[in-house]
């Protein structure tokens, strides 16, 4: 009698490691109908009609012994066609029938991916991640027959984990929503700490955490991207700035120095043109001067601040996003300094640029003219 006998995957690996026998070990008669059907499977090469012949197993035979084994040939052939959701649907059906086996695992996690569901590609990785982690434990087995199966079984494991992290890296930065990307990140760096996307990471935290509103938190991660580029003007005005915000002018200021001391001479990355470097290190010596001028004002040191003040507002003209708190300090730095019309002039500059200075300036404005007329 014929028989198919079903002990490898059509769709990738040549063999089956421990716990993945549940639905790949099938014996099956050729000469009946459903083995005709299974070998016509079988030789098909154009994937619409192996899906098709599969699917008409699954209709006719649904509590065959080879159904599970049918529904992971499916998974795979749905992924090749980019039908994500009918390859999650047999992935998870033939996972049901071989909760072990680290192959479908990974294909959910692939046609997750496919998907684009956060949720959902979280729960997948953490299980393949899971079975790649236990296959990957497993000790060297004392029979020399079953070493080579075994070092392909960790071999693939190993696969599996790297492209788990792929996975989860690629599919935060495809995510628009925050909490979305924050979701993936926190899973890649819980599961795979020190992998091959950890250095990348705390730069992506920053983005996220400032459109969070969550501005420890994005210090922190600022702090930790630092660690891998210190020269980064931009980390090292995000934390300058946050701990004025903080009132902690006296580590403030050492982030403003930070940049003065490494941006004049930092090199032109390859990315943008002169015209744009030169902008950008302009932007953030002035920056430097704004976060090193209001640290001084600060700490009460008036005449250091009054000198970075100016040249901020040098650097910076025409900006008003920051010009107008520049201009609100260089008022309050020359008032301290007995400098009362100096100090109007740089008030009222700040009363007429929009934002969160607008108010402040034309307040002590008026107290500075009141005081003034009752001289």
């Amino acid at each position: 009698m014929n028989r198919l006998i079903i002990t490898t995957l059509w769709l990738a690996l040549l063999f089956a490691a421990p716990g993945w026998t549940q639905v790949r070990n099938i014996t099956i008669n050729t000469t009946s109908p459903e083995g005709q059907l299974l070998q016509q499977a079988a030789d098909e090469k154009d994937s619409s009609k192996k899906i098709a012949l599969l699917e008409q197993f699954l209709t006719q035979y649904p509590n065959h012994e080879a159904a599970g084994y049918v529904h992971l040939l499916l998974q795979g052939e749905y992924l090749k066609v980019n039908n994500w959701d009918k390859s999650i649907e047999h992935g998870q059906k033939a996972q049901a029938k071989a909760p072990d086996d680290l192959e479908i695992a990974h294909f959910l996690v692939k046609g997750v991916e496919g998907k684009g569901d956060p949720q959902m590609l979280v729960q997948m990785v953490e299980k393949a991640h899971d079975l790649a982690v236990k296959a990957k434990a497993k000790p060297k087995p004392a029979d020399a027959d079953d070493v080579d199966a075994w070092k392909r079984s960790v071999d693939f494991a190993t696969q599996v984990d790297q492209y788990n992290q792929y996975a989860l890296y690629e599919s935060a930065q495809k995510q628009t929503a925050p909490p979305n990307k924050l979701l993936l990140l926190d899973t890649l760096r819980k599961d795979f700490p020190g992998g091959q996307f950890d250095k990348q990471l705390d730069a992506l935290y920053v983005v996220i955490y400032q459109q969070l509103g969550q501005t420890d938190k994005m210090v922190q991660a600022a702090q930790g991207a630092l660690a891998a580029d210190p020269s980064n003007e931009g980390y090292l005005y995000l934390v300058g700035e946050a701990l004025v915000g903080k009132g902690q002018p006296a580590e403030a200021e050492t982030y403003g120095k930070k940049i003065l001391d490494a941006l004049p001479a930092k090199p032109k990355p390859e990315s943008i043109s002169d015209e744009e470097w030169t902008k950008r290190k302009n932007t953030y010596l002035g920056l430097a001067h704004w976060v090193i001028g209001r640290s001084l004002a600060g700490q009460d040191k008036f005449v250091p601040a009054h000198k970075e003040l100016t040249a901020a507002a040098t650097a910076l003209k025409g900006n008003n996003e920051v010009l107008g708190g520049i201009y609100y300090y260089l008022g309050l730095s020359s008032a301290k300094l007995n400098r009362q019309s100096e100090a109007v002039n740089y008030l009222t500059q700040s009363s007429k640029i929009a934002g969160p200075y607008q108010s402040y300036a034309a307040d002590t404005l008026k107290k500075i003219r009141a005081a003034l007329a009752g001289r």
